[in-house]
């Protein structure tokens, strides 16, 4: 490794980092996954007010021996329009929570980088169909609110899955950083959850319980807002996993960079300039 190639990287990953820092003032990360949940879970609570608050009605799409409506039975009918921008908020900004956690991330190996665009991969199919379900409703295109609502309850397991092996991992890759065992575990904790409520959700829907399926509906939907938070915690200030990889690798290559003889400082700063100035604090 000779002087030049230090000073260019150790410039580079300074670089790097400063991009990453003005995009964080400019747009802090954790606001998206507060956002997507605060919308969502207020969604629902405004569904089911309006429904006790109207008396309990039994909507056209509703089963003969239903008395507790699903929320797409809510979503059917007069709050269709809540039912449609709720989801298209709460879809694009689970789509953005999943992203902004992959620039949060220093992925190293092929299987930490697999399970990453897996996850993402799935959760931009439920977060579509989510709004999909919404536009096609369970009273005018049943047969397509039930693919969109299985793709979205797929999509959604799925790419917690995934996540959640791409926390085992990095866990296990970055010992010396415990917030990715904390989240390993809540978030194992949640996908458990979640798939228990989804699988019991689907067989007494197919067994055409539909009061105890109406029930395990909201109680999935409830559930979401949990796992939409978790990535608040991934994502607040004090969570800045990538950034302290970054400034530990910067460190040593300033440390090399020294015992070699070269100043560290070299790559920023100008020919001829003899003042030594402070590096950015990251």
């Amino acid at each position: 490794m000779d002087r030049s190639s230090d000073a260019s990287s150790i410039a580079a990953v300074t670089r790097k980092e400063s991009r990453l820092e003005h995009a964080k003032r400019l747009f802090p990360y954790w606001i998206m996954p507060l956002i997507c949940a605060g919308v969502w879970f207020s969604m629902l609570w405004a569904m089911m007010i309006t429904w006790l608050a109207q008396g309990k009605p039994i909507y056209a799409s509703m089963n003969r021996d239903q008395t507790i409506a699903y929320i797409s039975d809510i979503g059917a009918n007069v709050l269709k329009p809540l039912f449609v921008t709720g989801c298209a908020i709460t879809a694009v900004g689970f789509a953005f929570s999943l992203a902004f956690m992959r620039q949060n991330h220093a992925l190293k190996s092929r299987l930490e980088s697999t399970m990453d665009w897996l996850a993402l991969a799935t959760g931009f199919l439920g977060a579509v169909s989510l709004i999909l379900l919404a536009v096609f409703d369970t009273q005018r295109y049943g047969s397509l609110h039930k693919l969109f609502l299985f793709l979205f309850m797929l999509g959604v397991v799925l790419s917690a899955v995934f996540t959640t092996v791409e926390y085992w991992r990095l866990g296990r890759t970055h010992v010396e950083h415990p917030i990715l065992r904390r989240s390993y575990w809540a978030k194992t904790g949640i996908i458990i959850i979640e798939v228990g409520l989804s699988i019991a959700f689907g067989t007494t829907m197919y067994k055409r319980k539909s009061n105890v399926a109406a029930v395990l509906e909201w109680l999935v939907a409830f559930f979401f807002t949990f796992y939409v938070i978790s990535f608040f915690y991934d994502l607040r200030p004090k969570a800045r996993t990538r950034e302290d990889i970054r400034r530990e690798a910067k460190r040593e290559m300033q440390r090399i960079s020294t015992n070699q003889g070269l100043n560290p400082y070299q790559g920023f700063q100008g020919q001829g300039n003899n003042n030594t100035s402070r590096m950015p604090d990251f």
